[in-house]
């Protein structure tokens, strides 16, 4: 094994790099402890052990110049900073069958991170130290384009890279990551600015109804002359039960990996308002307010519900079965949307991912 690995060189020749092999100062495992998570949660897995730990960090960044003087030489933060976890890294959080060898666990790149937008600078600079506290394993660094980025965000959104994984060879593997602020703004908006002071309760993620609404807002339109390259790469069950818009496209919802997550979100909650529970109320309030965004959500979640042998990939039928009646009680319980678009009805300037 080399001495050094080189994670990333820049444009202007500048290079990042890292001691091998990799270190690591805490106990991810205490930290799992001591932060309430479930034992089920894996932190062999890479990602989840990083993001527990900078968790654990932000919520200690009063005092980390007292106790990592060497690595911080002023105060981060005068408060504690609520980091909260969203897309599959929450799942794997919030879902037990969403972990190990189970049918609906899957391998995540990075972390999804969002935090209050008071306090996003200060999680940013706090994810830059991170590595000369805890070990080289947490190393983020900045590239001039991050940068770049991040200043025309004007505090909206932070990028860096960060180690996501170690190959066999025991070479770090990098990733980009984005935290996010406030809210999350891709087809359609989901604000978790409630959610911030109840981090713990919700397991330090946006909780299951943001995670719900943040899984099914995904949605865009697809030429059905290029229908035979969803046949291909087996994306037909994208495809939603809404008629209404232009005749020569077709509207598709999640993809599979947010299909696996919602599977798991279901399997593993009962609808109701208890804790560990999904809450129709808290989602009907969301859409309520959005009957675009309420349209979306419940296409797809009604396309769970007419295609339970797409769930049967993963689970049993009888499990399938509860997945399906959980959607169709909540689905009773959320806002009709009844007016019919023949054009995006969503946020059109954000990313699509490519059919493949």
């Amino acid at each position: 094994m080399p001495k050094k690995a080189v994670l990333y060189e820049d444009v202007d020749g500048a290079t990042f790099e890292v001691e091998l092999p990799l270190k690591s100062n805490v106990d991810p495992e205490q930290i799992r402890e001591e932060l309430g998570v479930p034992s089920y949660v894996d932190m062999d897995y890479f990602p989840m052990k990083s993001a527990l730990v900078s968790i654990w960090a932000a919520l200690k960044a009063p005092e980390l110049h007292n106790l990592y003087p060497n690595a911080f030489e002023k105060k981060i933060s005068d408060k504690p900073i609520p980091v909260l976890l969203f897309g599959g890294a929450a799942v794997k959080i919030c879902c037990e069958h969403a972990n190990g060898t189970c049918p609906l666990s899957r391998k995540i790149k990075d972390t999804d991170f969002i935090v209050p937008k008071k306090q996003g600078a200060d999680f940013y600079k706090l994810l830059l130290s991170m590595d000369r506290a805890f070990g080289t394993q947490y190393k983020s660094f900045n590239t001039k384009s991050d940068r770049l980025f991040s200043a025309l965000r004007h505090g909206e959104r932070y990028r860096v890279r960060t180690i996501n994984g170690v190959t066999e060879e025991g070479i770090p593997t990098v990733t980009v990551m984005d935290i996010l602020c406030d809210s999350i703004s891709l087809r359609h908006k989901v604000d978790v600015r409630e959610v911030f002071g109840q981090s713990r309760e919700n397991l330090y993620t946006i909780g299951l109804e943001c995670l719900i609404l943040s899984k099914t807002q995904f949605i865009m339109d697809f030429p059905k002359e290029r229908l035979g390259e969803l046949k291909e790469f087996k994306q037909e069950f994208r495809i939603l039960p809404y008629p209404s818009y232009a005749e020569d496209k077709v509207v598709l919802g999640m993809e599979e990996k947010d299909v696996r997550d919602i599977c798991a979100i279901f399997l593993d909650h009962s609808i109701g308002n208890g804790r560990e529970e999904i809450d129709p109320e808290k989602i009907s309030k969301v859409l309520e307010k959005d009957q675009k965004f309420a349209l979306t959500a419940t296409l797809n979640l009604l396309n769970l519900v007419e295609k339970p042998w797409m769930l049967e990939t993963w689970v049993k039928k009888s499990e399938a079965a509860t997945v399906v009646d959980r959607i169709q009680t909540l689905l009773e319980r959320l806002p009709k949307a009844d007016k019919k678009w023949d054009k995006p009805w969503w946020n059109t300037a954000v990313e699509t991912p490519l059919i493949s």
